[in-house]
């Protein structure tokens, strides 16, 4: 492993941006659990930790202090700012801004060099009186907003990283250049050759074998197994006919006729109605669909014989949402190799453009394990989800050539049935934007885009006879209700 500074999440939002604007700039940087030990944090030789707290002013209990004294350069960001403080002797006091604009100035010190003058929304800034041993560096007026220790390299500043934010770049640059002497080795080329280094070490002379969802992770992983072992590696295609419209053939024309990766399909279309049949809950059909999903794999790997080791298209928000182990999986009682686990979505994308996907399957927006299944409302039928593709084929060809596609988070169609006319069904429409740390809103689309949309529908698929669009916010910008 080369250089790297780590990331302690004591805050999901804060620790992805961190980590986001640390590797845009080429610096490597890992996230770890906020309770995560000295030795834990040694055992990985980082050059450098950053604390990524968050901003409700509520301060961190997993830290595991002795960090503070291990001569590691530390810099703690919002509420782990003040339990820096607090550790190295000074005290914190009450709020004295919450979500204000604050003018700020910083002092002569390398960690805030290049940064200007200005303002910044401080969430959560409390009063502190600093120990003999630690300085201010940055101020609003008279309130310390960030200090640093005269002889140990450790700093807190009261604010996070946010988005567009180049001044909170410049300071977790100088900070993990200046500072903890780390180099800008990161690129897409260097996590390829990584990756591809990994798979072969693990595989040696052997096969592995890949079972791939059509989406971009997974995706993603087998190409970056097949540059590493080539015809050595076995790809596993479940096609549940619960995917969109051609998503299926679409898939086989890249991966097996376009690249020549040996990828199995598995028509496991019928199966997967049959088993849903009856079922309207949707926790029901999410669990029959996973329990289907794992018997259709566990066949298909005793036809498959011997194999060295499993690609696994697991990335790191699976892992921060704890998503990995609730998913159907071959067996595991050879070596998983998880290419991808420490990259977010947007990095993801970068990796496989960078591998030669087309942009068709790399933009591809999110899609549920699940697939259809849960957009349906009520029984899953094969009648019912060949009118869901097809209006969802139309909302979503409609949305591409509105140029609005890159604009949204999802948009997609869920099909309703007709209250009193069991033949015919409404269609929901549902376009959602949302950011990192704010839950997803509806987007506001054209209304010549929603008029051309609900004549396509109405004319193409009699059997609709409703067209509506759903206004209601997210609860969380990690999922959304219909999946």
């Amino acid at each position: 492993m080369r250089d790297m500074v780590l990331v302690l999440n004591l805050e999901d939002a804060s620790s992805r941006a961190v980590t986001r604007k640390l590797r845009s700039e080429g610096i490597f940087c890992k996230i770890v659990a906020g309770d995560s030990t000295l030795e834990e944090i040694q055992d990985q030789s980082p050059l450098g930790l950053i604390l990524a707290g968050g901003e409700t002013g509520a301060l961190p209990e997993e830290i595991d202090e002795r960090i503070f004294h291990a001569s590691l350069p530390v810099l703690a960001l919002g509420d782990a700012a003040a339990a820096l403080l607090r550790a190295l002797g000074g005290s914190v006091g009450e709020r004295v801004l919450y979500g204000a604009v604050a003018p700020l100035s910083y002092q002569d010190h390398p960690l805030m060099e290049g940064l200007d003058h200005g303002e910044r929304l401080v969430q959560c800034g409390k009063e502190m009186a600093l120990s003999p041993d630690t300085r201010p560096i940055c101020r609003s007026q008279e309130i310390i907003l960030g200090f640093a220790h005269e002889n140990l390299p450790l700093f807190g500043v009261q604010f996070q990283v946010e988005q567009n934010d180049p001044e909170g770049s410049m300071m977790l640059r100088n900070f993990a250049l200046q500072i903890c002497g780390c180099t800008t080795w990161w690129d897409e080329d260097a996590f390829v050759a990584r990756a591809v280094e990994e798979i072969r070490r693990v595989v040696g002379d052997g096969c592995a074998v890949c079972a791939m969802t059509g989406g971009l992770d997974s995706g993603v992983s087998a190409l970056l197994a097949f540059r590493a072992l080539g015809s050595r590696l076995k790809c596993i295609f479940v096609d549940t006919g619960l995917l969109r419209e051609h998503e299926g053939d679409e898939f086989m024309a890249f991966y097996r006729d376009t690249l020549g990766m040996d990828v199995i399909r598995v028509h496991a279309q019928d199966r997967f109605i049959t088993a849903l049949r009856g079922i309207t809950d949707p926790r029901e059909k999410r669990r029959v669909i996973g329990l289907t999903m794992q018997e259709v794999l566990t066949e298909e790997r005793n036809r498959l014989g011997d194999y060295q080791a499993l690609i696994r298209g697991t990335s790191f928000t699976d892992i921060m949402f704890g998503t990995r182990d609730r998913r159907p999986q071959l067996s595991d009682a050879v070596p998983v190799i998880e290419p991808v686990r420490e990259l977010f979505k947007d990095e993801i994308r970068r990796i496989g453009d960078f591998l030669g996907m087309p942009q068709d399957i790399i933009s591809r927006q999110p899609f549920p394990g699940s697939g259809l299944a849960l957009r349906i409302m009520g029984e899953v039928t094969a009648d019912r989800l060949r009118t869901l593709r097809a209006a969802d084929a139309i909302f979503r060809s409609e949305i591409v050539r509105a140029n609005l596609a890159k604009r949204l988070w999802q948009y997609f169609a869920v099909l309703s049935p007709m209250p009193g006319e069991e033949s015919r069904s409404v269609i929901v429409l549902r376009a959602v934007q949302a950011s990192d740390r704010a839950p997803g809103y509806a987007a506001r689309l054209p209304y010549d885009l929603t008029e051309t949309v609900v004549d396509r529908v109405l004319r193409e698929r009699p059997e609709i006879c409703r067209v509506v669009y759903d206004l209601t916010p997210s609860s969380s910008n990690s999922g959304v209700e219909w999946q």
